[in-house]
């Protein structure tokens, strides 16, 4: 049998996911949740989700959250009674509150909770390494237009924001998941520390990781050309890779 998956929003990724789904048919979309309905127009009215309250008469093995962090908040909870499920929206989890009650519910139903490896590369070294990892911190570069500042007037160069990655989710909840992942999966929001920087040069999107602890040193960077309003190009394929390692390998990162 194959694993059914359940996409929630059906934008750049949504609509990735989608179709590689269909294209390999190693698993098979069990619904779609969208609610522009612009954006599904092309698809089977079957497969289509048209009200959440419709949720649980379809039988799924894996939800994707490929939305936005509210979306999360909203339908997380109800979500992880029923399925197991990837969250993409990370930001959603600098919500401390949120995501003990996320671990909760995921305990009591036996549901997990997935993250995905996204934009970065190494989240499994840094998870591994927890112990001996003394600093993280991530430099984002990105057009002003990529962080919703596009109406902000930057002609040069400008940090936006330089601190605990816990605020930089509240203040970039759609920019910052890269960040997000980091600290869920290392040290935590408070000590994993974020800069962000609006380029209005910039044409691709820059992350920047510096790890320090007890006998180690990494730099890890990485650079990929927007497909989307907030997506690099690696993201899509990183995140449907994410879900073959989840449903046929038994693998991933998991929070819960």
């Amino acid at each position: 049998m194959k694993k059914k998956i359940g996409l929630i929003g059906f934008g750049t990724i949504g609509n990735y996911l989608f179709h590689r789904i269909e294209e390999e048919r190693l698993l098979q979309v069990a619904f779609v949740f969208e609610i522009d309905g612009k954006k599904t127009e092309s698809l089977k009215p079957s497969i289509l989700l048209n009200s959440f309250d419709n949720f649980e008469k379809r039988f799924v093995d894996l939800v994707v959250e490929a939305a936005l962090p509210q979306v999360i908040k909203e339908l997380g909870p109800r979500i992880l009674k029923k399925s197991d499920l990837l969250i993409l929206s990370l930001t959603s989890l600098a919500d401390e509150a949120f995501r003990k009650k996320m671990e909760r519910i995921a305990e009591a139903s036996g549901k997990r909770i997935y993250i995905p490896h996204g934009a970065i590369l190494g989240l499994d070294g840094i998870h591994d390494g927890r112990k001996v990892i003394e600093k993280v911190e991530i430099t984002t570069i990105k057009n002003p237009k990529s962080l919703g500042l596009k109406d902000e007037g930057i002609t040069e160069p400008v940090v936006v924001y330089e601190g605990a990655t816990r605020e930089a989710c509240e203040r970039f909840p759609r920019n910052v998941n890269v960040h997000a992942s980091l600290a869920l999966i290392g040290l935590g929001f408070e000590k994993t520390r974020s800069k962000i920087v609006a380029d209005p040069r910039a044409n691709s999107m820059v992350h920047v990781i510096e790890v320090s602890g007890r006998g180690l040193r990494w730099k890890i960077e990485i650079e990929s050309l927007p497909v989307g309003e907030v997506t690099g190009a690696y993201t899509p394929e990183s995140v449907y890779q994410t879900i073959r390692r989840i449903c046929l390998e038994e693998g991933g990162l998991r929070l819960a």
